[in-house]
């Protein structure tokens, strides 16, 4: 299936679960396509690679874009839930 022809998904948030934007870099090809559009998410490695910024905001309509046009399909969301709470402790 070519590039043009996979569906895009965009990015969905729950109420348990924090999302952010990465970027494998074996795939990438350093186009700069996701610097182009959407810098606020992206920045440029020593290798011209790109890379998920540390102090991106949550993803965005500009993140969903960028995941569309990485020709090499190197960029996704990874998700996070908060820790598990402790066990509630034997009753008596």
């Amino acid at each position: 299936m070519s590039h043009d022809d996979k569906a895009h998904t965009p990015h969905t948030e729950g109420p348990e679960t924090a999302l952010r934007v990465a970027v494998d870099p074996a795939l990438c090809i350093g186009s700069g396509l996701c610097l182009a559009t959407a810098p606020r998410h992206f920045e440029s490695a020593e290798d011209h690679r790109s890379r998920a910024r540390p102090d991106a905001p949550a993803p965005d309509e500009s993140a969903d874009d960028a995941v569309a046009l990485c020709p090499m399909e190197a960029i996704g969301f990874l998700t996070s839930r908060p820790p598990a709470p402790p066990p509630a402790p034997p009753g008596p």
